[in-house]
């Protein structure tokens, strides 16, 4: 599942984290953490990082995200039919749905309204019918990286899709205002960057810690971060990063290159992620980019149209007021990765930093995206890709559940 979109470029490791974390509203480590530091520590007041009006809105979702995945978990067990997307509004979730709800659906909408009010609004088209649309645009868009058009997107409301270029003029000359019979709409925007490359971590590794690419001994720009620790069905251990960091069979180092951390074994390349099979525990680095306290990991959720949520990248430490947008995101070129590689990635989350900044950075692909759980954990929400200025592209966890039969794992 995925969301949308607006240039940027990369930006030097360490001045651009100090930037990061003075504008997002990250904390001191004296101000917020317990005495010590390290793998053990946990901040005097939870999630003091995270500037309070946002804090509250997103322990104001708790329950309407609470209601929403009752209703995704009953669309993933009986099929999705004529789902076109679930909205979270201020005091309300929305479910965006054309024709008649399946029996199982409607029932776990009655059980979601227990929770918290759900509105059900009729939508134009599913998003089966948006993607069906676009298969064609998507076709022609992945034969060159050039296209007039670097990303296409269908509404989470069902009203049709949103496509994203950097030539606009040129772009609605190449392509009429309905695509397939689809009421197409455009928005400026290039290609995003990929954001790649807290740094002594050790076994059992956590969510957010620095990794270094093995290909490329001594480049200490080849700067990733570990994204969540997760466990299969065969009980193997591994950490869940970007799959535009590495490939599989490399190997990987932690943020200082003194501890190995392990070898890749699974990409998704499409869906931009990779599996290193590593020892991982249930807690994520917070706080600064060289990780002030960490956190409990409480486990995964879906990811909802206007949901805030954080990320805690390596170079930029943690980043918070980031909000997802309302469409759903099928297909985008992106920037050359450190091998040299245009990627076209697949059904991405969206989301845009509120205050206009740089809501991730070189260094923060693959690390965790997250949510807050009751008073001091965090809820898994996916992993970082890269950014186009104050936009945001992330994939979410449930993606990666499904392409590897992968769970999270609890602290």
């Amino acid at each position: 599942m995925g969301f949308m979109q607006g240039s940027a470029r990369f930006v030097g490791v360490l001045g651009a984290a100090v930037l990061s974390v003075a504008v997002s509203g990250v904390m001191p480590a004296s101000a917020g953490q317990s005495s010590g530091g390290g793998k053990d520590a946990v901040e005097r007041v939870p999630f003091s990082h995270i500037p309070a009006d946002i804090r509250q809105k997103m322990h104001d979702q708790v329950p309407l995200k609470e209601a929403a995945s009752k209703i995704s978990w009953a669309m993933e067990k009986s099929g999705r039919g004529g789902f076109a997307g679930i909205v979270l509004q201020p005091k309300s979730v929305e479910l965006w749905w054309k024709g008649k709800l399946p029996a199982a659906v409607n029932k776990a909408v009655g059980q979601a309204r227990g929770i918290a009010p759900v509105e059900v609004k009729p939508a134009r088209y599913s998003q089966a019918e948006l993607k069906a649309a676009a298969a064609g645009l998507i076709a022609d868009m992945k034969k060159d990286p050039d296209y007039p058009i670097s990303q296409v997107a269908g509404s989470l409301r069902g009203d049709g899709l949103v496509l994203t270029t950097k030539d606009k003029g040129k772009a609605i000359a190449a392509q009429a205002k309905t695509v397939a019979g689809v009421p197409a709409s455009y928005a400026d925007g290039g290609a995003p960057s990929l954001d790649t490359g807290r740094y002594s971590d050790t076994a059992p590794f956590y969510a957010g810690g620095a990794i270094l690419n093995d290909d490329f001994p001594g480049e200490p720009k080849k700067l990733c971060t570990a994204g969540w620790p997760v466990i299969d069905n065969r009980g193997i251990s591994y950490l869940l990063t970007a799959g535009h960091c590495g490939r599989p069979g490399g190997g990987w180092r932690n943020g200082m290159w003194s501890t190995w951390v392990g070898t890749a074994t699974q990409e998704h390349a499409g869906h931009d992620l990779l599996l290193i099979d590593a020892s991982s525990s249930g807690r994520m680095w917070d706080g600064g980019m060289w990780g002030d306290f960490t956190k409990r990991v409480a486990g995964w959720d879906w990811a909802y149209a206007n949901e805030w949520i954080c990320q805690s990248g390596a170079s930029s430490g943690a980043v918070c007021g980031i909000q997802n947008t309302d469409n759903f995101t099928y297909a985008s070129w992106f920037d050359a990765d450190d091998y040299g590689n245009r990627n076209f990635l697949y059904d991405l989350v969206v989301a845009r930093r509120a205050d206009g900044g740089l809501p991730s950075q070189h260094g923060d692909s693959g690390g965790p995206v997250f949510g807050v759980s009751g008073v001091t954990d965090v809820i898994a929400k996916g992993t970082v890709t890269g950014h186009n200025g104050s936009t945001f592209y992330y994939q979410d966890f449930g993606t990666a559940w499904r392409d590897f039969g992968i769970n999270v794992k609890i602290g």
